[in-house]
């Protein structure tokens, strides 16, 4: 019999080590993207441990950051949309 459990207190390190696997990999795949040329400029956002947003860029000039925002949350907005069962 296999038991599965609901309760995140017994995986938190478990995802706690996945979240900054997954962070990592972004991390160097970018480098790695950035390195090559591929990337140009950028703008990310993150949370730290104490909940405090930050905005990182590396933008040519301002309205170029602010438009990378828009089409980030724009494409992450359609993700969740089109991923989201509205017959529920």
């Amino acid at each position: 019999m296999k038991v599965v459990s609901i309760n995140e207190k017994d995986r938190a390190e478990e995802i706690k080590k996945e979240r900054k696997e997954s962070c990592l990999y972004i991390l160097e795949e970018m480098k790695a993207r950035v390195e090559s040329g591929e990337i140009q400029e950028f703008v990310a956002a993150s949370v730290d441990d104490g909940g405090e947003v930050q905005i990182h860029c590396a933008i040519k000039d301002y309205l170029a950051g602010i438009g990378l925002m828009d089409v980030g949350k724009y494409t992450l907005t359609r993700l969740t949309v089109e991923d989201y069962d509205w017959e529920e």
